[in-house]
């Protein structure tokens, strides 16, 4: 009798699944059931409750004869040669591991009773199925049976269906369990550049810091692995890091494996975000609560989003005391959306990760950790200087220019983004300008974006972007230049305005025009609004020097002039901006005008005194020019202005434009 037992037992072994007697209420509920109502508790009013029928005459019912969780049991069939089945559904990856506990009887095993694990493509398809066969027939009193099986999910497979079937009679079913455990992404943990010796395969743990609470032993360990042949083992209290360099809006996600004897305990993974002082800015914890069983570890995530003035995080594991077991680490950082790459960027180490290589500076340009806005770091100008990088300017380029860089400032000095057009010989033809105006240390810490665009002037061969400061520490990094727009319908190669009596005289020439329509002469007083004056039609062919000429015969007392060039596609260009003056000219002159960020000061007489008002007549500037007759407007924002010398009563309106 005893080698039979013994021969049954290992046939049953061999069909891959296994059942034991269990007396009502044991071996109940598990961790991380994926089934609703896995012991049809709230099912018995008729209601199915998470389970699908396979049709609407399906026999399913409860009752409270075979419990043996909770107060009722499942009961499919009704006594007749019927098939019937119930089942859930539930999506997972291939390679994940799919094991089943479930209770099950039946009256007369004639009938064909099953419980099976059916897995299924995106497309709907099965394709495969693990069946375990209920063969245990009910006595009177007797509890039910439990089986198992194990699966693991196909390649292609997308979801698993947990199927009970029966062909006939009645087929009584307790107590399921239903567990998914995705695949273990070794790859991840075996590839990645930083978390070191993420598997403990290594018994050298000098990557990783241990800090010791209470006589806190951290080993190595080879009965728990999920990755390799090694796991990690803390044994009493303390905790173990890495640190990993990252920038604030970074998304940080974990994915560990843990488990410990004693749930008694706190265990847990923590991600700590730590500024450049050291301080910790935010945290996020996930407590391991899992008591290891069949020397598998389970699954743990925890994530976090960097905070402003992040500049690392820290992952800790934590244990309490007793044992702590810890495998298969995978730590990904996704950077945030400001370090999206730029489209067409013209700039050469625009983002300072290769150090200062490609740009040009006076006074002290260092890189630092710190400061970075993408990848690891940022630049800072220490002191009074600048910053530059010069980009040639082709054909093909278009004739519109844009710079988007994040900058902040220890204190604010003058500190400043400008794009500076250059011709040929490299001399100045124009410029586009903003102020920086962010303090690194106000919320939120770190650096903002700003943009600076402009129009290439006619003879525009290099645009140079550069940052500069009169001191304190200037910070920038991220840097992108662009450039947008048709290319010039005809290549101006001059433009001007002259006073001729109470006249505006202006000409331009060419040197080249391609389907070039006509050119559109505008006028504006105060740089803002501009009014059509008269169109000129143009050549549209031609490889000679064009002259144009265009009299305005009203001229106001402050005037801008500029061409728009129209090619015959409708697309165009903007000319540099032309201005004359006629109040007065001859006793005071102010130009540039409109300005970026100095005025320069002609007079027939000594100028010992500027003062500055606005359209209200506020005093916004009282100083004195400097030794080459300029004056600083740097402090003064974008608008019209009214200047004044020497507290005589003659005024000119100027225009400040960034």
């Amino acid at each position: 009798m005893k080698n039979f037992t013994f021969l049954f037992t290992l046939l049953l072994l061999s069909l891959g699944f296994a059942f034991q007697a269990s007396a009502t209420g044991s071996d109940c509920g598990c961790d991380g059931n994926k089934l609703t109502n896995p012991s049809f508790e709230t099912a018995h009013q008729g209601s199915t409750a998470g389970w699908t029928k396979l049709n609407n005459d399906t026999p399913f019912t409860t009752d409270n004869k075979y419990n043996m969780c909770g107060e009722y049991n499942g009961l499919l069939g009704d006594g007749t040669k019927k098939d019937a089945a119930i089942w859930q559904e539930f999506a997972l990856t291939a390679g994940s591991q799919v094991d089943l506990k479930v209770y099950g009887g039946t009256h007369n095993n004639e009938y064909k009773h099953q419980f099976k694990l059916i897995f299924y493509n995106s497309s709907d398809v099965q394709i495969s199925e693990e069946v375990v066969t209920m063969n245990y027939e009910v006595g009177n009193g007797s509890s039910l049976q439990k089986y198992t099986k194990s699966a693991v999910a196909p390649a292609n497979a997308v979801k698993v269906r947990f199927e009970i079937f029966s062909s006939g009679n009645y087929f009584k079913i307790d107590g399921a369990c239903l567990i998914i455990t995705p695949p273990v992404d070794c790859n991840c943990v075996n590839s990645t550049t930083l978390i070191k010796n993420a598997s403990f395969e290594n018994s050298n743990f000098g990557d990783w810091s241990v800090v010791s609470i209470n006589n806190l032993k951290f080993t190595q360990d080879d009965a728990y692995e999920m990755c390799g042949s090694h796991n990690g083992l803390l044994q009493n209290k303390g905790y173990i890091y890495q640190d990993v360099a990252l920038v604030a809006g970074s998304q940080v996600q974990v994915s560990a494996y843990g488990g410990t004897h004693d749930k008694n305990e706190v265990h847990n993974f923590k991600l700590t975000f730590i500024d450049g002082a050291g301080n910790s800015v935010g945290e996020v914890v996930t407590d391991m609560d899992y008591q290891v069983t069949d020397s598998k570890l389970k699954q743990f995530f925890v994530s976090g989003a960097a905070p402003a003035g992040s500049v690392k995080v820290r992952f800790s594991v934590y244990s309490g005391g007793n044992w702590f077991k810890v495998d298969a680490i995978c730590l990904t950082v996704t950077q945030p959306v400001t370090c999206q790459e730029c489209t067409g960027n013209k700039l050469v180490n625009h983002s300072f990760e290769n150090g200062t290589d490609n740009w040009n500076a006076t006074g002290s340009l260092s890189v630092d950790q710190k400061y970075a806005v993408c990848g690891e770091k940022g630049a800072k100008l220490d002191g009074q200087g600048k910053f530059w990088q010069d980009v040639e300017v082709l054909t093909t380029y278009g004739t519109q220019v844009t710079l988007t860089i994040f900058g902040a400032f220890s204190s604010a000095n003058s500190q400043k983004f400008q794009l500076l057009f250059l011709d040929e010989m490299q001399t100045e033809i124009g410029s586009a300008t903003t102020d920086v105006t962010k303090l690194i240390t106000t919320n939120p810490w770190g650096l903002v974006k700003y943009t600076v665009t402009g129009t290439f002037p006619p003879k525009t061969k290099y645009v140079r972007v550069i940052g500069s400061s009169n001191g304190g520490n200037f910070f920038a990094d991220n840097a992108c230049l662009t450039f947008s727009g048709p290319p010039l319908p005809v290549t101006l190669s001059s433009f001007s305005a002259k006073k001729e009596g109470g006249t505006a005289q202006l000409a331009w020439t060419t040197t080249s025009e391609s389907n070039s329509a006509y050119f559109e002469i505008q006028h504006s007083q105060d740089g803002k609004s501009w009014i059509a004056l008269d169109r000129l039609e143009a050549k549209g062919e031609s490889k000679d020097l064009e002259t144009y000429t265009y009299t305005h015969t009203n001229p106001f007392a402050v005037n801008l002039y500029r061409l728009k060039m129209v090619d015959l596609d409708e697309t165009f260009a903007f000319s540099m901006i032309k201005s004359l003056s006629f109040d007065g000219q001859e006793q005071m002159n102010v130009y540039p005008n409109p300005t970026v960020d100095r005025i320069k000061l002609s007079s027939n007489q000594q100028i010992t005194n500027v003062k500055v008002f606005s359209q209200t007549g506020a005093l916004v500037l009282n100083t004195v020019p400097d030794s080459a007759s300029e004056v600083d407007l740097t402090k003064l924002a974008q608008g019209t202005y009214y200047v004044k010398i020497n507290n005589g009563p003659l005024m000119r309106k100027i225009l400040v434009v960034r």
